[in-house]
């Protein structure tokens, strides 16, 4: 279905019509006779200075301004009418222009006739620019430079403890009001350590907490605070915030044709931003790892592949099926320009994917420039459950115990010069066969029948050399030299190269060697050994073949066991049946089915009637004079991320974000509107500088941690802020453009970012000031004018009272019902399941499992979250969520009254408390409030709990058949699963 040309596009026609710079008569009289009238008829309406709204910012009534262009940029192509958007307009390829109806044919050929001269366009008249809305300077406030603002004065001067406390004193006073009182230290020590670890404090930690704090307050929390921070639970805390910014799931989510792939190696990222936090990486040095951690230097093995992992936040975002998508690549592509925009800058840059953004100062090219830096990136995101349809699938990171043989591999792109004596060699190992290959063998057939040369020896592409062994043997030995040039990722298989078993058998029984290609991402590139269909067993080794490179190989199955050498190296070593049964069939270069053959050269066969010993095997390329392999360290697992493409290129325009559609290219870079704005020249003049032959992701990274950066800093200390107090200083923390709301207090965010770069970026010092503070302190109770004057706390004049997180919630069950794991959990329930978790359509799998862990280590599945954490404001993990909604629905008391984990938990709290050796059952009623609300119950409440008790044992419908044990624990167990549903235990202050 055709498309009516609107904004940029029309502007570009309008550009095109009018561009006539020729001085020749005949040229002038050309466009004011063919050219201008069209323009002034069909254009000038909506694309001149008279214009009510000039449509796409393009004007076409002077030659300067068409050349200026609209916002798409250039029009026309002089010279080029096939690469003019102007003339593709006229003729309604995909765009229509006029959009009421298509101009004659006559006509059209005049404007390709005018553009293929050189688009001359004699009006030199000058018409007034457009009047352009003048720049808002409060509207754009996070482009300008943060000021180093002095503290306000207060009329309270004792009540600060920090510099934070003045600037929130002096809003407080100019509104006419004072802080609410401090917070009593039963309530601060439950709000510290929900906020800094995600958990409640036990009984006794609220006691030894409230002593310390009346001998010294101050110093109370400054040790609890710095106790807290230390422990391994503060990453797991902080880690979720950042992990709901990154958009982290451990699927795909629906890719829109009703597909969800598992992403089984995602957790390594989850992994990576808990271990950053709780080692305190700087905030610089954290965003520079997850964008361009595979360009960083390291010092160990271990900081290497950190560092790879790291670049996971660019590979684990959801992503359309790439089925019927032509614009696949750039949606990955927009993904990770959201995520680094939104969620470092505050800005959303990926609505100028299709036009100038409407509101902010990012113009279309400038979203290209940042389009251009990763499409010049290659994202890792492996094999996508095999399901082409969804995405094609990607190598992943390999992550190894040793780096140091990734740079000594020799060259092997020139063929092999033997010495004189290799035949020999050769010989004396008494092979059953051995044929050169540089001319026709004797002992093989091949078909069909390859070129041989006495350099490069016998090419191949479709070609199989078949023959016989001697005798039955269940072992036997191979040697060849071999060439692979076709891409390893260009097919399934990338090339078998020995196969023995009977030719074209159904089922494939036999030995079958050859090269991984696209089909599993974790083998691309790399050798393997396949049994067949029946045994299905296939052993991979660990070195990626270099395309084009000769190699030599040597294949020594004995008996069940398979040695595979690799250029004198031990490459694989496992136990595989044998499946060949008497077969006496084998063939080189290709498969028995003639599947996947060898495109490329093969060289200096040789066939034993045994198995070679270890020494032997060695000795066929130790004699070959040619450089052993290195020895590769196996891979110990697997990560997602992003590493430099091939061939960085400028991206160009895509045309309403399709394509098929291109525009001018647009240099790789960064945001321009710090420029157009003038907002720091020592800031504007160090604007980076891509290499040609670099994608620009390490630059860019340097440019969004440089210290002046306007909004780098202040993103993040809002981020800190909300998650402390419930709301930020900005309360649209993904949103700091023009729509985005205001800060309410500007000088204390410029204090804060400005504090938090002079710091190191250090996170946990920014939130040991914040907690710190007076203002943190403040009790979440005021009176009534505070809330009349003041209804939304916009003043930080009290404490939020705050709903727990579903983490902080199910965390919190399982730490009073005893049965928490504090320790951190290694992997995922999914990490060997690369698979669609929804299909077919109606047989979803549910793909999680119980655990005892922190929430956060939950399989966080898109659109298939945990049903632990569902009903609470769980973030999809699709897009970047800075803050969550807070709901109050009928599900989630329902979700409390009914679900299997609640129930569970009460039920092992019941029976641990019934186990205890009480007295009666009110001091069981008081070991239930302890462990559950950490206070004693009151007296009245003692008795409501002891009536309830009464009530649940006389109206069971079993009651006179149910075991008196089990009646019991269940009794208690509602009773425990009611206390968990209360506001108390739910809320944080």
């Amino acid at each position: 279905m055709k498309r009516i040309l609107h904004g940029p596009l029309w502007l570009v026609f309008a550009v095109v019509v009018c561009d006539h710079g020729n001085a020749a008569e005949d040229a002038t009289a050309f466009f004011e006779t063919k050219i201008r009238p069209v323009l002034v008829q069909h254009c000038y309406q909506c694309h001149s200075s008279q214009s009510d709204e000039i449509g796409g910012k393009l004007r076409v009534d002077s030659r300067d301004a068409m050349r200026t262009g609209g916002e798409s940029g250039p029009s026309l192509q002089a010279g080029s009418p096939q690469n003019s958007l102007i003339i593709q307009a006229l003729r309604y390829d995909d765009l229509e222009m006029p959009p009421d109806a298509p101009l004659p044919e006559a006509v059209i050929r005049d404007f390709e006739r005018w553009v293929s001269l050189g688009a001359a366009d004699p009006r030199d008249e000058t018409t007034p620019p457009a009047e352009s809305p003048e720049l808002d300077a409060e509207s754009l406030w996070s482009f300008f430079p943060r000021r180093t603002p002095t503290l306000p004065r207060v009329g309270e001067g004792s009540w600060p403890r920090d510099p934070i406390d003045h600037f929130v004193l002096s809003r407080i006073e100019d509104a006419g009001l004072s802080p609410t009182h401090d917070a009593d230290a039963k309530t601060l020590v439950r709000r510290l350590y929900y906020d800094l670890i995600g958990l409640p404090p036990t009984l006794p930690q609220v006691n030894a907490f409230v002593a310390r704090y009346e001998m010294d307050a101050d110093l109370a929390v400054e040790q609890l605070v710095d106790q807290l921070l230390a422990s391994p639970q503060y990453g797991i805390r902080w880690g979720r915030h950042w992990l709901d910014v990154a958009r982290y799931g451990e699927s795909n989510g629906d890719d829109g044709l009703g597909r969800n792939a598992t992403f089984p190696h995602a957790w390594r990222y989850r992994d990576y931003v808990i271990d950053a936090l709780n080692n305190d990486v700087p905030y610089d040095k954290f965003l520079k790892e997850q964008i361009a951690g595979d360009l960083l230097q390291s010092k160990s093995p271990a900081e290497r592949n950190r560092q790879l992992i790291a670049t996971g936040f660019l590979a684990i975002g959801s992503k359309p099926a790439s089925a019927m998508n032509k614009n696949f690549a750039m949606d990955v592509v927009d993904d990770q320009i959201n995520v680094v925009c939104t969620g470092v800058l505050g800005l959303s840059v990926a609505c100028a994917r299709c036009h100038d953004h409407k509101h902010d100062p990012i113009p279309t090219r400038d979203y290209y420039a940042l389009a251009g830096i990763f499409s010049s990136t290659e994202t890792l995101y492996g094999a996508a459950a095999n399901q082409k349809l969804t995405a094609p699938p990607t190598p992943l990171h390999e992550l190894r115990s040793d780096w140091t043989s990734e740079q000594t591999e020799p060259d092997r792109t020139t063929p092999p010069i033997f010495p004189s004596d290799y035949a020999d060699a050769i010989q004396s190992l008494s092979p059953q066969l051995h044929v050169r290959l540089d001319s026709p063998p004797v002992g093989l057939i091949a078909e069909p029948s390859p070129s041989y040369s006495p350099d490069t020896f016998a090419a191949v592409k479709k070609t199989a050399f078949v023959g016989k062994l001697s005798k039955p043997t269940q072992s036997y030995s191979v040697s060849l030299w071999f060439r692979n040039t076709l891409k390893n990722d260009s097919r399934p298989i990338t090339a078998y190269l020995f196969s023995r078993g009977k030719q074209r058998q159904s089922g494939l029984p036999g030995d079958h060697l050859g090269i991984g290609g696209k089909h599993d991402s974790a083998r691309t590139g790399k050798l393997f050994v396949f049994n067949g269909n029946a045994s299905k067993t296939s052993i991979a080794g660990n070195t990626k073949i270099p395309v084009g490179s000769w190699n030599h190989l040597v294949l020594v199955r004995n008996r069940d066991q398979v040695k595979l050498y690799l250029n004198g190296q031990l490459e694989i070593d496992a136990k595989i049946k044998s499946t060949f049964a008497d077969n006496l069939e084998f063939c080189l270069a290709n498969r028995s089915d003639n599947f996947a053959p060898l495109t490329g050269n093969v060289a200096e066969f040789a066939l034993f009637p045994r198995a070679l010993s270890n020494d032997e095997a060695l000795l066929l390329h130790e004699r070959s004079g040619q450089p052993r392999g290195v020895q590769q360290t196996p891979p110990f697992g697997f990560a997602m991320g992003v590493r430099e493409g091939k061939k960085p290129v400028d991206c160009k325009i895509h045309i309403n974000g399709q394509s098929n559609k291109l525009g001018p290219l647009s240099p790789r870079g960064t945001l321009t509107a710090y420029q157009t704005l003038g907002t720091d020249d020592e800031f504007n003049a160090a604007r980076m500088k891509i290499e040609s032959q670099q994608s620009g992701r390490l630059e860019l990274a340097e440019w969004l941690t440089d210290p002046r950066h306007p909004q780098t800093a202040r993103v993040m200390v809002n981020r800190i802020w909300q998650h402390l107090f419930g709301h930020g200083i900005v309360s649209t923390p993904d949103d700091f453009g023009v729509y985005g709301a205001r800060p309410t207090h500007p000088d204390l965010l410029d204090h804060l970012a400005n504090r938090f770069v002079q710091q190191g970026w250090s996170i946990k010092r920014l939130i040991r000031a914040i907690v710190l503070s007076r203002t943190y302190r403040l009790d979440s109770r005021c009176d009534d004018e505070h809330l009349q004057v003041d209804p939304g706390n916009q003043f930080f004049a009290r404490h939020d009272r705050r709903r727990l997180d579903a983490e902080s919630l199910r965390d919190s069950v399982l730490q009073v019902c005893g049965s928490i794991d504090y320790s951190p959990q290694r992997g995922s329930a999914i990490e060997q399941i690369d698979a669609l978790i929804n299909w077919p359509p109606g047989n979803a799998t549910d793909l999680h499992r119980d655990s005892n862990h922190r929430s956060v280590y939950l399989c966080m599945l898109r659109h298939a979250p945990p049903k632990e954490l569902a009903a609470f404001d769980l973030p999809d993990g699709v897009g970047i969520t800075g803050k969550r909604d807070v709901t109050t629905l009928p599900t989630q008391s329902l979700f409390l009254l009914n679900s299997p984990f609640v129930i569970k938990q009460s039920e092992r709290l019941a029976s641990d408390v019934v186990s205890l050796d009480c007295n009666d059952n009110r001091e069981r009623v008081q070991r239930i409030f302890t462990a559950v609300l950490h206070r004693p119950a009151s007296g009245s409440e003692v008795e409501a709990a002891l009536d309830l008790i009464q009530h649940l044992n006389d109206a069971g419908e079993d009651a006179a058949t149910q075991p008196a044990a089990e009646k019991q624990i269940r009794t208690w167990a509602s009773f425990c699963q009611a206390l968990l549903m209360t506001n108390e235990f739910r809320y944080v202050d």
